[in-house]
């Protein structure tokens, strides 16, 4: 749907009774309305200027403002509505009251053109739903001052989200990366997928995330997306230790993880960083027992490690035993040796 208003922009020659004024030619402004992103564009005029007819938009939409202010460096902005000071308040912070001299400015280009970004889900304040006038003036005076300042009001209807409010829907894409990768994606409360992942055709302004990965922390931000430009968002996701229970049988093994001595099983190690670790079981009289483990965030892992005795190596023998009451053959062919000897002697 689009809106037009046909206004003349005058600017004063003169000034008290006689002033006149200049008439430009006269111009058609198109202001289109669409879900999520509203522009509205006006022309800084006399007071004797009619209002635009109300537009409608969403509360947590973009709103771009928009008009001309020839001889002007600076636009004041601010608004008024529902239970709001009858004064008007800041754009950007409902809590800054006009007739306290907050305002909301923006820069007037060389060729008279001003352009300002209303963030409807940045106002520093909860508002209702209902008809806000924003207020444009050439100089900082607040609702009850506005005689002798050149202005223009632009009635604005602000709705809850999901009332539609236009024949089109402005939209923009999101990438969202995390790290590591592999986060599951909740965009408005709703599944997405995985990380890395790019959404086309999401409706512009600000959107709810959730990214969930088991053994991190969970993480809850926000992303604001821009009509026709893919919007990045790179997340790093913080990580959760996890515990290992280990055992061994039999039990009072030294227990090495990563190669740092953690103690005699059985045993209780906490905080352990995720990620893959070394366990290392030593004892005497057993083979030592290596094994990789896995640490999972916020987890309990039960270790069970069974030791093997040592076995001898290839090529010896166990020690030699003998039979009570025999004598070894050596022995035996020494003391014959020794009698024989004896006799040739005697």
């Amino acid at each position: 749907m689009t809106y037009h208003i046909d206004a003349f922009n005058r600017k004063r020659s003169g000034t008290g009774p006689g002033t006149t004024y200049q008439e430009y030619d006269q111009a058609a402004i198109e202001i289109p309305t669409i879900a999520g992103i509203f522009i509205l564009s006006c022309l800084l005029i006399v007071t004797a200027a009619s209002a635009a007819d109300t537009k409608t938009t969403y509360l947590g939409d973009m709103v771009t403002l928009s008009g001309y202010s020839p001889g002007s460096d600076i636009v004041y902005l601010f608004m008024t509505g529902p239970n709001l000071p009858s004064n008007g308040v800041a754009l950007n912070n409902i809590n800054r009251r006009a007739d306290m001299g907050a305002f909301t400015t923006t820069d007037v280009e060389t060729d008279g053109r001003w352009v300002y970004k209303w963030y409807t889900n940045q106002l520093g304040g909860k508002i209702d739903t209902g008809t806000y006038t924003i207020w444009v003036t050439d100089r900082p005076v607040d609702r009850s001052h506005l005689s002798g300042s050149d202005y223009r009001s632009i009635p604005v209807l602000l709705q809850q989200p999901g009332i539609a409010a236009g024949s089109s829907t402005a939209t923009g894409a999101l990438l969202v990366r995390t790290t590591p990768a592999g986060a599951v994606l909740f965009m408005d409360g709703e599944k997405r997928g995985v990380t890395p992942i790019t959404l086309p055709d999401i409706p512009v302004g600000g959107h709810a995330l959730r990214l969930s990965s088991p053994g991190y922390q969970e993480l809850i931000t926000q992303a604001v997306v821009t009509e026709g430009t893919i919007t990045e968002v790179s997340i790093p996701l913080t990580s959760v230790n996890g515990s290992l229970s280990i055992n061994t049988t039999p039990p009072g093994a030294e227990i090495y993880i990563d190669g740092n001595r953690a103690g005699v099983s059985p045993i209780l190690l906490s905080d352990l960083v995720q990620g893959n670790h070394i366990l290392e079981a030593r004892k005497a009289g057993f083979n030592t027992t290596s094994q990789e483990v896995r640490v999972i965030g916020d987890q309990l892992l039960v270790v069970q490690v069974s030791l093997v005795a040592e076995t001898p190596s290839p090529g010896t023998s166990p020690s030699a035993t003998h039979a009570p009451g025999i004598l070894p053959a050596t022995l035996v062919i020494s003391l014959i040796t020794c009698m024989l000897l004896i006799q040739r002697t005697g």
